[in-house]
C-alpha cells in the first residue's frame, strides 16, 4: 500500500490537450532558443562601446534581423520582433553600441497544451544581458539576471512549433 501511495504522489496529473513529450520538448526548445535570439539578433558581432555603430554594421544587423528572428516566431509576434530589434539598431542614441551579449539561463513550463496545430505554454525564464554605460573613464559594465513569467501561444507550421504571440511579466522580486 504506501508503495502505491509513494509511485501515485509522485505522477504527474494527465491535463486535458497536456502537449505529448516530443512536442513539449519541441516548444520548450524552440522557447529557449527564440528567447535568446530576440536578445542578441540586434548585439553587434564586436561592440563598438560608446558607438556609434558604423553603417555598415547597422545595415549588417538589420539584414539578419528577419532571418534570425524568422526561425523561431510567426506573425503576428515576428513583426513584433522584428520592428522592436530595428528600433534599437537604429536609435540614433547609441542603439546597440554598448549591448555585450544576452541570453537565458533557463526556460521552465508549468503548462504546455496542444490542440492540434496550435499550442500554450506558461511558465518562468531567467533571462540576463551584459550592457556598459559609457562614463569617462571607459565603459561601465552590468549584467542583470531577470526571473520573468511568461506566456506563450504557438503555431505548428511545416511540421515546426513558432511563436506566434508571447506576453511577460517581472516575476516578483525580479524587478530592474
Amino acid at each position: 500500500m504506501a508503495a502505491v501511495l509513494l509511485v501515485a504522489g509522485c505522477s504527474t496529473p494527465t491535463v486535458a490537450g497536456s502537449a505529448s513529450s516530443p512536442d513539449r520538448q519541441a516548444i520548450l526548445e524552440v522557447i529557449r532558443q527564440g528567447m535568446v535570439a530576440e536578445r542578441t539578433s540586434f548585439v553587434p558581432a564586436t561592440p563598438v562601446c560608446p558607438g556609434p555603430v558604423s553603417a555598415a554594421v547597422r545595415d549588417q544587423l538589420l539584414n539578419q534581423i528577419p532571418i534570425r528572428l524568422g526561425v523561431y516566431f510567426t506573425s503576428p509576434q515576428l513583426a513584433k520582433e522584428i520592428s522592436l530589434a530595428n528600433a534599437v539598431v537604429t536609435d540614433p542614441k547609441g542603439g546597440p553600441a554598448c549591448v555585450y551579449a544576452a541570453g537565458v539561463d533557463w526556460v521552465r513550463l508549468n503548462t504546455v497544451s496542444t490542440s492540434g496545430g496550435s499550442a500554450v505554454a506558461a511558465g518562468q525564464l531567467r533571462a540576463w544581458s551584459r550592457v556598459a554605460q559609457w562614463q569617462s573613464s571607459g565603459p561601465k559594465m552590468a549584467e542583470p539576471h531577470n526571473t520573468l513569467d511568461v506566456n506563450f501561444n504557438l503555431r505548428q507550421i511545416g511540421g515546426k512549433w513558432l511563436i506566434s504571440h508571447y506576453d511577460w511579466a517581472f516575476a516578483p522580486g525580479s524587478e530592474p
